[in-house]
Order: structure tokens, then C-alpha cells, then sequence
């Protein structure tokens, strides 16, 4: 195997990141497709501007809860901070904090494995309700399959 293919090889099997840019958000809004499936490792959320109030958050992943239940991510919220879902419905958003560590307390190690149906093409979707949160969504995934990948809804 030549040194290209072996880079190729490394790339397709190794973590990819897709992002979001950043955008106000006040409602249920579809972030992100998966066209095959993947193991999503990490997903979160980087202010970029001051929230307009109380803002909860709640995620579901192809029609299955990121978290335990929502969470003020609002609230006092600086710019520059970052939110964190914990990818599995007993663990708990932590708000929105200027860092937070991938530990057992969010229930986070394993991260969570999307596939593409019933609810779609394998839809993301964030629920921000109340006051306008304006920033970036972030998502580090591995694909599952040749043609798994996540995409921009």
C-alpha cells in the first residue's frame, strides 16, 4: 500500500467534524443528516453572541433523546462559552460554561450510534425554546460505513 493510499485509508476511518455556523436559533431546528450510519463521539454548541434570555435546550437523534431533559443554556450565557450534549438520555446538559470536561459525570464516554430511520434521513434536531441563542454547532463523528457521513440539514 503507497503512502496516498494509506493516508486515504486513515482519513475515511478516522474522526471527521462537521460544523454548523453560527445562526440565532429560538425554535426545533433540524442541524444535521446522517446518510448511513455513524457513532457520533461528541456534539456541542459555542456561543457566539450574548443569549436574549432563558434559553432551553433539548437534542434528539434520529427521533431519540440526547439527554436526560432540557436545560437553561441561556442564562447569563458570555460569548466564547460551550454547550455539551451528553449523548445518552440519562445524562444531563451541563449549561453553558467556559469548558467542560468530557467525564463520567455527563455520561459521555461511549457517545451515541445514529442510523437513518425511523425518523428520516437519520435527523438531528436541537429544540431551543424561549429566548434567542445565537452560535455554532459542532459535531466530532466516525463513519460506520463507506458511505456514512453527517451533512448540513
Amino acid at each position: 500500500m503507497g503512502l496516498s493510499s494509506l493516508v486515504a485509508e486513515l482519513w475515511k476511518n478516522g474522526d471527521h467534524v462537521i460544523y454548523r455556523p453560527p445562526q440565532v436559533y429560538n425554535a426545533a431546528t433540524n442541524i444535521f443528516n446522517v446518510t448511513a450510519p455513524v457513532l457520533v463521539k461528541l456534539c456541542g454548541l459555542w456561543a457566539t453572541a450574548a443569549a436574549g434570555g432563558a434559553t432551553t435546550l433539548a437534542t434528539a437523534w434520529n427521533g431519540v433523546a440526547g439527554e436526560a431533559g432540557a436545560v437553561d443554556i441561556g442564562t447569563g450565557t458570555l460569548v466564547g462559552e460551550v454547550v455539551t450534549t451528553p449523548l445518552n438520555v440519562a445524562g444531563v446538559i451541563p449549561g453553558s460554561l467556559g469548558a467542560i470536561p468530557m467525564t463520567v459525570t455527563l455520561l459521555y464516554p461511549h457517545g451515541m450510534i445514529v442510523g437513518t430511520a425511523p425518523a428520516g434521513p437519520g435527523v438531528v434536531v436541537f429544540t431551543f425554546a424561549a429566548s434567542d441563542w445565537t452560535g455554532g454547532i459542532f459535531c466530532v463523528y466516525q463513519k460506520l460505513t463507506p458511505t456514512s457521513q453527517m451533512v448540513l440539514a
